[in-house]
């Protein structure tokens, strides 16, 4: 699809944080109508592209567009900018401000009333991938809001709508943030303790990355259906099986002067598991421990 089919589209971008001025920068690239504003003076100015105009108003921002994405430090400044902006004159808004599955309900149910449309959304990346096909962003709230605007939606990454419930995105941010920081927390850990061999990281990543797309997505795959039927059948690996290898992983990044705070952890939550009853369960049924 062509810029030219985007001719026209009226956008403003509200707050130039790195992630904001991303996004100003992307949807101008391709082809929009894009204006921008900042409540701290746009401090992040000369990241936003060049043909992207700057409002000397919060109100000349909000008039200058069919769509307002709202980028800011926390829902408290999105509320507030909004109250500002009157919200009996805000029409669409998407949300793509960082917070809680509340702060968003919150925020979408005092909008609606005012007789806005809203748009909760979430950017699973860094602003450097912003604009990218394969570049993950989720949507909750609004579908009518969410149809509108999909086109525009997806000059910004891969535009996936969760459903009605406003706080829907920001309850999928966190969990994946969640996923990511623990699995880049392991990763971290194991080349310091192969680093204790001199073993160097870029020699091990290869080898992680090609577990992790075949051996470790299989189980994945497998612990999900595990999960929701709430069966975990330990005919490969059981708790009581895996527990002696976490105490040798303990020990070792003791022997080798690690901070163990990680494999402790581990081995917590599988002797809870134990002590609940699962020994013989597979590693899965630790998500009894964790709801519980």
């Amino acid at each position: 699809m062509s810029n030219a089919d985007h001719a026209g589209v009226r956008i403003t971008v509200i707050g130039l944080n790195a992630r904001g001025a991303a996004l100003a920068s992307a949807l101008a690239a391709a082809g929009n109508t894009v204006t921008v504003w900042d409540e701290a003076g746009q401090s992040d100015k000369e990241h936003v592209a060049a043909d992207a105009s700057r409002a000397g108003s919060l109100e000349v921002a909000f008039a200058a567009a069919a769509l307002i994405i709202l980028c800011v430090e926390d829902y408290e400044a999105a509320r507030r900018i909004l109250e500002r902006a009157d919200r009996h004159a805000v029409h669409d808004v998407v949300n793509l401000t960082s917070g809680t599955s509340a702060q968003a309900r919150e925020t979408a149910t005092w909008l609606v009333n005012g007789g806005g449309c809203y748009l909760d959304g979430a950017l699973m990346a860094h602003p450097e991938h912003v604009g990218k096909h394969d570049t993950v962003l989720v949507y909750s709230g609004s579908e009518e809001v969410f149809n509108r605007h999909a086109a525009v939606l997806g000059q910004l990454g891969g535009a996936t709508y969760l459903g009605p419930d406003a706080g829907t995105a920001a309850l999928y941010d966190l969990a994946m943030l969640n996923f990511a920081w623990a699995t880049l927390t392991g990763f971290l850990h194991t080349v310091a303790l192969l680093g204790t061999a001199q073993v160097q990281a870029r020699t091990v990543a290869p080898l992680l990355q090609h577990w992790l797309s075949t051996t470790i997505t299989e189980v994945i795959t497998d612990y999900a259906w595990q999960v929701d039927a709430r069966e975990y059948p330990g005919d490969e690996e059981w708790l009581e099986l895996d527990a002696p290898l976490m105490d040798h992983l303990v020990h070792a990044s003791e022997e080798h002067g690690l901070d163990t705070a990680l494999p402790q952890l581990v081995r917590a939550l599988t002797s809870k598991g134990i002590a609940a009853g699962h020994g013989k369960d597979s590693y899965a049924s630790l998500i009894e421990i964790m709801r519980n």
